[in-house]
This record gives C-alpha cells, structure tokens and sequence, in this order.
C-alpha cells in the first residue's frame, strides 16, 4: 500500500474568472491573468464546487447479463460557486448577460433591463486556486475552460441576515474549430505527475528543489 500524506492538497483561497469567448489559454497557473479576464471576487466559505459527469448506456445482451461496452451518450462538466459581491460581473452573469447603463450622464442613477427572452451568453472561464503548505512549498492551480456558460442559478434571497449571494452552476460548452479540448488544467505541482521529481542523497536541499 502506498500512502504518501505530503500529497494531499487544500484549496485554502481561490477565485473565478470570466473573459469573453474566444480569449487565450493562460501561459501557466502562475502568471496574473491580464485585463480580459474579470473575477467574480469572494465566494461563500463552500469555496468551489467542479462535478464531471459521463451519460452512457451499457448494451444489453441474449446471452448474458453484464453489458459487452458502453454506448456514451453525454458528457458533463461543471463549475459552481455562490458569489457574494453584487457587482457588474456576477450580475450580469446570473441574469444571463444584464448590462446597467446610466440612465443620463452624471445622474449615478443606473438601470438594466430583464429580458423576456434568454439569450444565450457564453464566456471563457478559469478557476485559481492555491494551497500554501508552507514558506517553500505553494502550489497553484488553474482550471481554464475556453467556453462556458451558465446553466443554473439558485435562489437569491435577500434579506437583512444574511449578504446577497448569487450562486450560478457554469457549464463547459463543445469547442469549435475540431478541437476536442473541453478544459485544461494548468499547475506547477509536481504531485500531478505519475512519477514526482524525488530529491537525491547527493542533491542539496533548497528552496527551488523542495518546489
């Protein structure tokens, strides 16, 4: 049995992010995300919620009972959070792209239509998260999807208890172009690997090689 506790990870903070459609894959999991990409800011204490799921339907058979393969059927990747700042990005994300305009110049009076009719609304998402074990060993994580869009929202309540929370389930979309990427995850853990770089007996230790 091999059971290895310096490899169990805590997402202690994070944050989501949207771009519009089509924006580049980040470099890496470190690297600030430039002026595209907007974060939602602070979240509930649940943090982040990332749920895969695969549609398929096992054949059926005369001759025996187990199935001989898996038709698939449907493939599922979702994102959901309950974002605590009211503020132009998450409103616009939950009401499906709402957009407050001033509504004469100088006013700071602001108003934003409710559609009657949805419409679709579709973003480039990343998920940052960052486990601090120690003074040398952070380690960053990064879930980019190129295209995703809300597919759930929950119930706002507001009420003098309790801040407004806007909790919103985004879903990755079908690339385009043939690709077949629904996400990528980028990070510089090395415990991600199948066989983590291991220090040597005559390799000296240093805040670069405990990384």
């Amino acid at each position: 049995m091999a059971v290895n506790s310096a490899l169990v990870r805590v997402a202690g903070t994070g944050e989501i992010s949207l771009a519009p459609a089509g924006t580049l894959e980040p470099a890496d999991a470190t690297t600030p995300l430039p002026a595209a990409w907007s974060g939602l800011g602070l979240s509930t204490s649940d943090g982040v919620t990332v749920r895969r799921s695969v549609d398929k339907q096992g054949t059926e058979h005369w001759q025996q009972l187990t199935p001989a393969r898996y038709i698939y059927q449907g493939q599922e990747l979702t994102v959901a959070s309950s974002f605590q700042e009211s503020k132009a990005v998450v409103l616009g994300a939950y009401f499906g792209g709402l957009r407050f305009v001033e509504t004469a110049q100088g006013s700071k009076k602001y108003r934003a239509e409710i559609s009657s009719v949805p419409r679709s609304d579709v973003r480039a998402l990343c998920v940052d998260w960052t486990d601090f074990i120690s003074d040398t060993e952070v380690y960053h994580h990064r879930l980019f999807l190129p295209r995703a869009e809300v597919s759930e929202t929950e119930d706002a309540q507001w009420s003098r208890s309790q801040e407004n929370r806007w909790g919103m389930t985004f879903a990755a979309l079908a690339p385009v172009g043939g690709s077949t990427v629904l996400g990528v995850w980028l990070t510089d853990d090395p415990a991600v690997l199948a066989t983590p770089p291991a220090l040597t007996a005559t390799e000296p230790f240093s805040e670069e090689t405990s990384k």
